[in-house]
């Protein structure tokens, strides 16, 4: 519970060292000219887009084609980088958000540009009429030196208390799709509702292993499911699976019918969901 608590604290206050020195060093780069601040801000999400681009993971994962995707991949991206940057939360290390290597990339930027936005302020900020008072070399290396051993001791306190399996997630350079496969493989073989549940993303987190754990897996159960019908088998699930995972013989079945069941009783088993919302007994 000791270690926990450490675990916790440390946590927060370099969240809480980093969050400072981003924030000063945005100020301070402001303050000496807005052009700087923007080029930083536009420098470090470039970087990371390309990144996701060279890794062939900068769509998001959650299934949508077209403009639509690229649309909510661009605001997605862009908003968990900004949330990243100035709020430091760990759970963006996730492969499917920014990833280990990336994540821990982003807090050295951020260290790094403090050091040249404060050269940058105390060689070209210029007091003019109305402006406020230049900060002195000796504040802004009181204040830096300040952060920068909150900083460094809560690091150096979090890796030592840290968990030593959930490290290397800090350095990863898994992409959503490795770590897609990572979970799948980790699953039970009665994990059915979560393995199919893989099959409701986008057919790009697992196109790369899907033919060879995926497939086999639907082509095995998929009889014993339509006689089953378990409660996460339904029409919506299976139109999101790719044709070639479906067993040909069921696939023409669904040609046939124009679906897996007679669209009349698709129909009652809707209304019948709308009734049980509204706490309609069968009947009345």
């Amino acid at each position: 519970a000791l270690s926990r608590a450490v675990c916790f604290s440390s946590m927060i206050s370099l969240m809480f060292a980093h969050v400072l020195i981003q924030t000063f060093t945005c100020a301070l780069l402001a303050a000496t000219n807005t052009n700087l601040l923007v080029v930083y801000l536009s420098a470090d999400m470039a970087l990371f887009i390309l990144y996701k681009i060279a890794r062939k993971d900068f769509y998001y994962y959650v299934n949508l084609s077209g403009f639509l995707r690229v649309m909510f991949s661009v605001v997605h991206r862009f908003s968990v980088k900004t949330l990243a940057n100035f709020t430091m939360l760990m759970q963006f290390r996730n492969p499917c958000e920014l990833g280990g290597l990336p994540y821990i990339f982003s807090l050295f930027i951020s260290f790094a540009a403090s050091f040249v936005s404060s050269s940058l302020y105390l060689s070209h900020y210029n007091e003019g009429e109305g402006d406020t008072t230049k900060l002195s070399d000796d504040t802004l290396k009181t204040i830096l030196a300040s952060l920068y051993s909150v900083w460094f001791l809560s690091s150096v306190t979090f890796i030592a208390v840290i968990k030593r399996e959930y490290l290397h997630t800090f350095f990863s350079l898994e992409t959503a799709s490795d770590f897609s496969k990572r979970f799948y493989l980790d699953l039970r073989e009665d994990q059915e509702e979560t393995k199919g549940a893989m099959l409701s993303y986008h057919c790009d987190v697992y196109k790369e292993w899907g033919d060879e754990l995926i497939k086999p897996w639907t082509s095995k159960n998929w009889s014993r499911w339509e006689e089953e019908k378990p409660m996460w088998f339904r029409d919506a699930w299976i139109e999101n699976v790719p044709n070639t995972y479906i067993p040909y013989d069921w696939r023409v079945k669904y040609n046939k019918t124009k679906g897996r069941v007679d669209p009349q009783m698709r129909r009652r088993s809707s209304m019948q969901q709308v009734k049980t919302l509204l706490g309609v007994e069968e009947g009345k």
